[in-house]
């Protein structure tokens, strides 16, 4: 495994806690496969380290994105939130085993949160795919919490993947403009993959990121509904 240091190139809130960040490695390359985490070292009398998803696209000139959510008191957010452009950071990696299957059978996405960092990997990584085989359930709570709209509908309109945010507190939609309206869902993700998709079928692949036990309770029902434990593949944390 890789240890090296990287420079944080920018960053910026996409929404109200969830900040994206880009890092260029200056010691060597940092070539990774979608899918996979990076991990960071955090200083202090006992360095800690995390593990963070990388979130955007395979490139050649050491660049990589991490899609994070600042919590309040923790050991990376606070050492994350206040890391200016231009710092030096300790990374690991990449490392992990969660990656997309190269078949041509539909491929069902689903994330909560920060949960959708490695599924954006992979849609940034094949942009000279058609995603028309593929369909994204991304699992918030309210319109306020989601993020990244313009880019999902780009890749919407451009390359024909179908996606939804899942939001389970929100009950009411109205300010959503109406040929946006098909992208929100007043409901969980299982009940939302319901009603869009019906039964699964069995060469569907299903690809499952966020808390473990969000994924482990989707994990199960999949299994439940007859999807074979082999077209499951998840990423937990």
């Amino acid at each position: 495994m890789n240890q090296l240091n990287a420079v944080l190139l920018s960053k910026e809130y996409v929404s109200g806690d969830v900040c994206r960040f880009v890092f260029y490695s200056t010691s060597g390359s940092f070539i990774f496969t979608p899918g996979q985490y990076a991990i960071l070292t955090i200083p202090g009398q006992t360095p800690v380290k995390r593990l963070y998803s990388i979130a955007g696209p395979v490139n050649n000139n050491g660049e990589f994105e991490l899609l994070i959510k600042i919590v309040e008191g923790g050991v990376g957010s606070q050492y994350l939130k206040t890391l200016s452009v231009g710092s030096v950071v300790d990374v690991g990696g990449p490392a992990g085993l969660f990656r997309q299957q190269a078949s041509e059978k539909k491929k069902i996405y689903m994330a909560t949160g920060t949960g959708y960092a490695p599924i954006r990997s992979f849609f940034l990584s094949s942009l000279s795919q058609d995603l028309r085989n593929n369909t994204l359930f991304w699992g918030m709570r309210t319109i306020d919490e989601t993020y990244l709209f313009d880019e999902l509908y780009n890749l919407h309109k451009q390359k024909g993947l179908s996606f939804y945010y899942c939001l389970s507190k929100q009950t009411d939609l109205t300010s959503i403009p109406a040929y946006l309206l098909q992208h929100y869902r007043t409901d969980h993700i299982p009940e939302v993959w319901r009603s869009v998709a019906g039964q699964p079928q069995k060469d569907d692949e299903f690809y499952l990121c966020g808390s473990r036990t969000v994924v482990e309770s989707l994990r199960l029902l999949l299994l439940s509904q007859g999807v074979p434990k082999e077209t499951v593949f998840f990423e937990k944390y």
